[in-house]
């Protein structure tokens, strides 16, 4: 796919990228250069589809067929996240507990059709989607990380549903720290 500064082999950058991840090793600096410009960017996040990659990383669900996750979705399976600050450093705007539900919907969908993803690039912005009515916006930020934008991926109904979810979490906790006693 052409670039700005010329082309890339995403899929053979992302099996590296998972070799090194696997074997424990410390991301490696990619080096991009433009018109005698240098930027060193962490290849973990050099594409889009190596955030992705990074993602499933951090949930352990790489080597795992697209099959084999719907399964542990259908039986209500849940994914064991092993590396929370990789996690986190996939999105762009991930701060907040609500945030996080959100993050949890983006990796769902992309998980659950992990073998169907297209990706399409248009200047600075990405989009994944691993089916139709099912969209990740990503943009290339400065420093040419490639993140994962939860206000421009989450639908508005499932914005607002998790929201209502949190608002009701936090009343019931606020309800039952009052309601209990306190020892003076």
């Amino acid at each position: 796919m052409d670039r700005a500064c010329g082309t890339r082999d995403g899929m053979r950058l992302s099996r590296v990228l998972l070799v090194s991840l696997a074997l424990g090793l410390a991301p490696l600096p990619l080096v991009l250069g433009c018109d005698g410009a240098t930027t060193t960017v962490d290849v973990r996040y050099s594409t889009p589809e190596h955030t992705i990659a990074t993602l499933f990383g951090a949930y352990g669900v790489e080597d795992l067929t697209q099959d084999e996750v719907r399964e542990r979705m259908a039986g209500n399976g849940r994914f064991e996240l092993r590396d929370r600050d990789t996690y986190l450093s996939c999105f762009s705007d991930l701060h907040t507990p609500t945030d996080e539900g959100l993050a949890g919907f983006v990796f769902g969908g992309l998980a659950a059709g992990k073998d169907d993803l297209r990706t399409t690039i248009a200047g600075e912005t990405a989009t994944i989607s691993p089916r139709p009515g099912f969209e990740v916006v990503m943009h290339r930020e400065d420093d040419g990380r490639w993140l994962i934008s939860l206000d421009e991926s989450v639908p508005a109904e499932v914005r607002t549903r998790l929201g209502m979810v949190a608002a009701d979490f936090e009343h019931r906790q606020r309800r039952g720290q009052s309601t209990g006693t306190t020892v003076q």
